[in-house]
């Protein structure tokens, strides 16, 4: 065997070991992540009708990655029962105390990604209770690893405030959803799930400007906006006659998303409203899905 084989077998010896470690690392942070999620979605104590799609888009993703059995189980039964929450509730609390068994902490990249699973699951369905916050700051106050995460610390502060009267406003609940967007934007890389930005026009959104019109038009907005905060922006829609909501309903008109949830809306809390918008849409037509420059132009902020 001359020098040149013997270093290339090495090398391919080498490199097939460090696939084997990095694949193990990968599925330890799926694993973390993807239990982290399911124990957000178990937080409030029920599941939601909200939760439901984002839970199985994540359920997919996971599958995707692993090929894991108890995701797949996870989408049949949301499908089976999709008009009976407290049974996918019963599902997911078995897929937990089960699978967290399998789950050992390794180091506190390990703690760290399980908690930006939590975060992601206690926000999916856009709406944070004071249940969640309080399980969210237990997690916290039992780990100095979190709290030494400035982004995470900030969100404690904001969570602690917001429960001090023992309610959750809406406005409450938004700012903690937004803190948690950052987190798990942020940690996408290191949760070893898909990158958030892998999806950068939503089909079927209103192309046409001429179909915007803003006085007594119904608007809800979505994501992190360049043009402006929201509420800027929702001022801006009201001075011009039209009204704004939170949530999407029957009575929407648009559905504005910023640039930033355009690419994010698949696999992050703010996807709910996208995903509710498309359901409204199948079922009778609107709310027309806009995206962030069209806002802009009728605003005469571009």
């Amino acid at each position: 065997m001359t020098d040149s084989t013997r270093r290339a077998g090495t090398l391919e010896h080498e490199g097939a070991a460090l696939g084997r470690i990095h694949a193990k690392a990968n599925q330890q942070k799926a694993l973390g992540y993807w239990l982290g999620f399911l124990e957000g979605v178990l937080a409030s104590e029920n599941v939601e009708r909200a939760e439901m799609a984002p839970l199985r888009v994540e359920a997919e993703q996971f599958l995707a990655l692993l090929h894991d059995d108890d995701a797949a189980e996870l989408i049949r039964d949301l499908d089976t029962w999709k008009d009976a929450p407290g049974e996918i509730y019963s599902v997911i609390e078995t897929i937990v105390g089960y699978r967290s068994r399998e789950f050992v902490i390794m180091n506190d990249k390990d703690v760290v990604n399980e908690f930006y699973g939590f975060c992601a699951g206690i926000a999916c369905d856009n709406s944070i209770t004071p249940a969640e916050v309080e399980r969210l700051l237990a997690r916290l106050d039992a780990n100095t690893v979190l709290r030494s995460d400035s982004r995470v610390a900030s969100l404690g502060s904001v969570a602690r405030k917001s429960i001090d009267d023992g309610r959750i406003t809406e406005e409450e609940s938004e700012d903690i959803c937004q803190w948690i967007t950052k987190l798990v934007g942020d940690s996408a890389t290191d949760t070893g799930l898909a990158t958030f930005g892998n999806i950068g026009v939503i089909d079927g959104a209103l192309e046409d400007p001429s179909r915007f019109s803003i006085p007594d038009r119904m608007f809800v907005l979505t994501g992190k906006f360049a043009i402006g905060p929201r509420k800027v922006l929702a001022g801006m829609i009201s001075e011009r006659g039209g009204a704004w909501k939170n949530t999407v309903c029957g009575a929407t008109d648009y559905l504005v998303v910023a640039a930033e949830a355009s690419r994010d809306w698949k696999h992050s809390h703010e996807g709910t409203k996208i995903i509710r918008a498309m359901e409204l849409r199948h079922k009778g037509g609107r709310p027309d899905l806009v995206h962030e420059p069209m806002l802009a132009s009728a605003l005469s902020l571009r």
